[in-house]
């Protein structure tokens, strides 16, 4: 009897120790994101569409961000057919311009009627990599990059924040739809 008594104790204390070393190993880290090194929070990387940024842990500053963005509706009415551009974005979860920015970009694009399914969407790390390089060729070098292109071919792009501290996001778009695009942030021009 001593002998069984022992062993449902061994065997408790194993499975004691087992749960809270799970516990104490486990990440807050949602699956299918990724852990900032910096921070420790959950980052996404990689292609992702617009509504994974509408879930946990992100939705409170995407909203925020979103819900408060008056979009610019005479400078968008003046953008001719914003259909006939291709759209890439570039972004860090962990980015407080992509925060700041994409929710408006996205507010924009709605009132803009651009299908937010056919603007590629990828997110990056700190090193502005991301999992299958994306970014390759491109010149990311500063986060949220929004590249504009028609026929394939680059037209324009805003970087990290509208070009300006007098310009907006509707009026970079505006001006790289009359082909004449704002200087990116870190040029020399």
């Amino acid at each position: 009897m001593i002998n069984n008594n022992k062993i449902i104790s061994l065997c408790l204390a194993i499975a004691c120790f087992a749960l809270s070393y799970s516990f104490l190993t486990s990440s807050n880290i949602p699956e299918g994101m990724f852990e900032d090194p910096n921070t420790g929070k959950a980052m996404l990387l990689g292609e992702i569409a617009i509504n994974e940024l509408k879930q946990e842990p992100f939705k409170s500053w995407y909203f925020e961000e979103f819900n408060s963005y008056k979009v610019d509706q005479e400078l968008i009415a003046a953008i001719s057919n914003p259909s006939q551009y291709s759209y890439e974005l570039f972004l860090g979860t962990w980015c407080a311009d992509s925060r700041r920015e994409v929710p408006r970009i996205e507010k924009i694009f709605t009132e803009l009627d651009i299908n937010l399914d056919k603007v590629k969407i990828i997110t990056v790390d700190r090193n502005k990599v991301s999992p299958e390089n994306e970014q390759e060729g491109k010149d990311i070098r500063y986060v949220p990059t929004l590249i504009v292109r028609k026929e394939g071919i680059e037209v324009g792009r805003i970087v990290e924040s509208p070009s300006s501290e007098s310009a907006s996001l509707e009026s970079d778009l505006f001006e790289i739809s009359l082909g004449i695009p704002p200087a990116p942030n870190y040029s020399e021009n």
